[in-house]
């Protein structure tokens, strides 16, 4: 099996495009956007285009739903994960789920260089 790890690059199982929004949009708009895309996260970049965070349906049900907060008024960038975990595109499959595992997250912002030219999750390693 860790042959079959080796063999597909993260390249090979990410999603090639990284859908975004500005961290300034209600958690409201985000929800509508992950419900139309029928995604688990989005990236957020600031006013100059650059990535600020992630934020999940887990961030909004954690920080917004369970709190009782208005989703309107609480503002995306407030409750995003700001540290954002990447992953060399040429990287194995098996490096990315060890990565993930090592560090607690269920996203990987997939770089060739320093450029994002997609994303990985948990569920898409396990095949779901």
């Amino acid at each position: 099996m860790s042959d079959f790890n080796t063999l597909l690059a993260v390249k090979d199982l990410m999603t090639p495009s990284i859908i975004t929004a500005p961290d300034c949009i209600s958690v409201l708009e985000t929800s509508k956007i992950l419900t139309e895309k029928e995604i688990g996260s989005i990236v957020l970049t600031d006013d100059s285009g650059h990535i600020s965070g992630i934020l999940t349906l887990r961030d909004i049900v954690v920080k917004v739903v369970a709190e009782s907060k208005n989703p309107a008024a609480v503002k995306a960038g407030s409750i995003m994960s700001s540290e954002v975990q990447k992953i060399d595109c040429d990287s194995s499959i098996f490096e990315a789920r060890q990565l993930m595992s090592d560090l607690g997250v269920k996203h990987l912002i997939v770089v060739d260089g320093n450029k994002p030219i997609g994303i990985v999750s948990a569920t898409t390693l396990l095949g779901g």
